[in-house]
């Protein structure tokens, strides 16, 4: 393939990239592996989602630049995750400029056509949800009954309060854990339980895995106790480096690392990061501490996109950098509408109304978005590739087993989480459109439905489908 065949294809997946996070993998996997103009191999893509899942960032971001870099080294790592992320980005900034002059009801246009999209991307997780199915079915039996009791149990401890939501019902959830305390707890079973699977790692992770499931649910429960989710989540950090370092022990582990490339590779994206955080450096008065936290915030962008979400809340709303009006009914709706990357464009979006806050002109908040665009590919990639140059070495603990073996399936439970926030966004708009919240619904389920069986069926563009799911959304709403 030709470097510019790569850059327009690349291009065009963010072009038609709706879902973020895993729901691109099949995607990227259709543009990249099974076309046959391209070099990329299934074995070396299934490595690359397998580091994706490892790290935190943007994973399309990251598989973009993983599939550049096999196929054209550095120029293909560095312009891979940019044309890929760009569409969303330039999209979300003309959306951006627009919102500040349209008026609330304008606004409920856009969230009008935001159920248009959902239809979209809740078909194309339920066919990657299916898929993993498939795929479970083919390695055994044994396999697909454990991916249903995975998934299971992902979906009981994170979605119970979206579930409520949905029914309509005022009650408290246990559990319904963020994505990132689900992620956390995963992480805890594979690197002390799994591969050391006696009564004294069982008892161990439940209880401490219990409590710390409890105190971080919903319902609060044990969330009060004095010192007792410190303890507790000290606890598995210090017991999940014992069993990793038993691990490498027992498996006799070498890190053999090409540490001459890693560096290089990671010197380029701290270049990348520092050339286009000029921006901001020179029109922000607090521009170190905010990009900072641009890539703290990437760092800490574990389980995609709706993860992140709660992560920005906390980390530039709580913080004061953005207000809460303008991240809600600005940002989070141009985000939820568009393409691509959700952290990348979510940051974009940070940055560009602080610039714009900062000095009302529309150019500086471009250019301040940016600079905070640049720190979530930077971050991303950086810490991608961090991780892939020790894989060889690691590859071969229990931990990564476990992960390897079962991180489709956990993604497959935290893609239910997103579908119901979808659904639930959409039913949230009985109050302004007059529509019940039964009948949105059903308009939705009969959407997604459409929408799964003509991918199956036909071999229609995505934008296309996009674009009749807005327009069967505005009329919808419209009689």
């Amino acid at each position: 393939m030709l470097f510019s065949k790569f850059c327009a294809e690349i291009f065009k997946v963010g072009f038609i990239g709706f879902g973020g996070g895993n729901a691109l993998v099949p995607v990227m996997e259709d543009a990249f592996v099974k076309n046959e103009d391209f070099d990329e191999v299934q074995e070396t893509y299934d490595k690359d989602v397998l580091v994706a899942n490892l790290t935190p960032g943007a994973l399309p971001v990251e598989l973009a630049s993983a599939v550049g870099n096999h196929a054209f080294g550095v120029k293909g790592m560095i312009l891979g995750p940019v044309l890929f992320s760009l569409p969303g980005v330039i999209m979300a900034s003309i959306l951006f400029i627009a919102l500040s002059s349209l008026s609330e009801s304008s606004l409920n246009y856009i969230n009008i056509a935001a159920v248009g999209v959902a239809g979209f991307i809740i078909a194309l997780l339920c066919d990657y949800i299916g898929n993993v199915f498939v795929k479970n079915k083919a390695i055994s039996e044994k396999r697909f009954i454990k991916s249903y009791i995975v998934i299971g149990l992902v979906v009981f401890f994170t979605c119970g309060s979206s579930i409520y939501t949905t029914l309509g019902l005022d009650v408290v959830s246990f559990f319904s854990v963020s994505t990132v305390n689900m992620l956390a707890v995963v992480f805890f079973i594979a690197f002390w339980l799994y591969g050391n699977r006696d009564v004294l790692h069982f008892i161990t992770t439940g209880i401490l895995g219990g409590i710390f499931l409890l105190a971080n649910g919903k319902a609060g429960i044990l969330a009060d106790v004095p010192y007792l989710l410190p303890t507790v989540e000290i606890l598995m950090v210090v017991l999940s480096l014992v069993g990793l370092f038993q691990s490498v022990k027992g498996a006799g582990v070498r890190m053999d690392i090409d540490k001459k490339k890693m560096g290089r590779t990671l010197i380029f994206w701290l270049i990348f990061v520092v050339i286009l955080s000029v921006p901001a450096l020179m029109i922000l008065d607090q521009a170190v501490p905010f990009l900072l936290r641009d890539l703290l915030s990437t760092f800490m962008s574990f389980g995609g996109g709706d993860a992140y979400l709660t992560i920005a809340d906390g980390m530039f709303v709580d913080t004061g950098y953005v207000s809460s009006d303008t991240f809600y009914s600005q940002i989070i709706t141009v985000v939820n509408v568009l393409p691509g990357s959700i952290l990348c464009k979510t940051l974009y979006g940070v940055g560009y109304y602080m610039g714009y806050e900062a000095t009302g002109m529309v150019g500086v908040g471009i250019l301040t978005g940016i600079s905070s665009y640049a720190c979530s590919v930077g971050a991303s990639c950086a810490a991608f590739y961090l991780i892939y140059y020790l894989y060889a070495g690691i590859s071969k603990l229990p931990a990564i087993d476990f992960i390897g073996r079962w991180i489709r399936p956990i993604v497959c439970g935290l893609l239910v989480k997103v579908m119901l926030a979808l659904v639930n966004s959409g039913m949230s708009l009985d109050s302004t459109t007059g529509r019940s919240r039964w009948l949105i619904l059903l308009f939705l389920a009969i959407l997604a439905a459409a929408n799964f069986f003509t991918k199956k069926k036909f071999n229609i563009n995505p934008w296309l489908m996009v674009l009749v799911d807005i327009i069967l959304a505005l009329v919808f709403f419209s009689f």
